[in-house]
């Protein structure tokens, strides 16, 4: 156990020095390959799984689990939305992040290329209920198609249609 969690220290201080929310999939991959056969990290996974299996390791456990624990955090949507941390909260969801407050509104975000999910559930959640309203979402890591200005006002118009009443762009490129 603490093989896998000097590894996977390793690799999330790695993901933070290369801003792994803003790479493009090719990028990640690549991360994946040069991880896999570089001896401090795929060498001493192969040691306790078999060789094949040590990328997808990298890729499904260690980190999948960085990116989700990054997206958890509740700081920057709420910065970002203009929402007091201090406000109450009456609900969180996850898949997408969320958060239901006392006084209705009702926020979401995810990564910019899981908007369709981010946008409808948002909207989902705030007609679940009586007094909700879809205040906000964010959308993380808009590299690539997603920091395109045609894409983003096609999310754009999209979230106006729900009736979500702010769109945030975190970590365009």
């Amino acid at each position: 156990m603490r093989v896998r969690e000097e590894v996977r220290v390793s690799l999330w201080r790695r993901a933070d020095e290369l801003r792994w929310a803003h790479l493009s999939p090719f990028e990640k991959a690549t991360n994946y390959e040069a991880w896999t056969r570089e001896l401090a990290v795929g060498g001493v996974l192969a040691r306790y799984m078999d060789k094949g299996r040590v990328r997808v390791y990298i890729k499904d456990t260690l980190l999948k689990d960085y990116t989700r624990q990054k997206q958890a955090g509740e700081a920057v949507p709420l910065r970002e939305l203009g929402i007091d941390p201090a406000t109450r909260t009456v609900r969180k969801f996850t898949k997408p992040h969320g958060r239901l407050f006392a006084d209705g509104r009702v926020i979401a975000w995810g990564r910019a290329e899981d908007w369709k999910l981010v946008l409808t559930t948002l909207y989902e959640r705030a007609h679940s209920g009586p007094g909700a309203s879809a205040h906000g979402a964010v959308l993380f890591g808009a590299s690539g198609r997603w920091a395109e200005p045609s894409v983003q006002a096609l999310v754009e118009d999209v979230a106006r249609r729900l009736g979500i009443g702010l769109l945030v762009w975190h970590g365009s490129s």
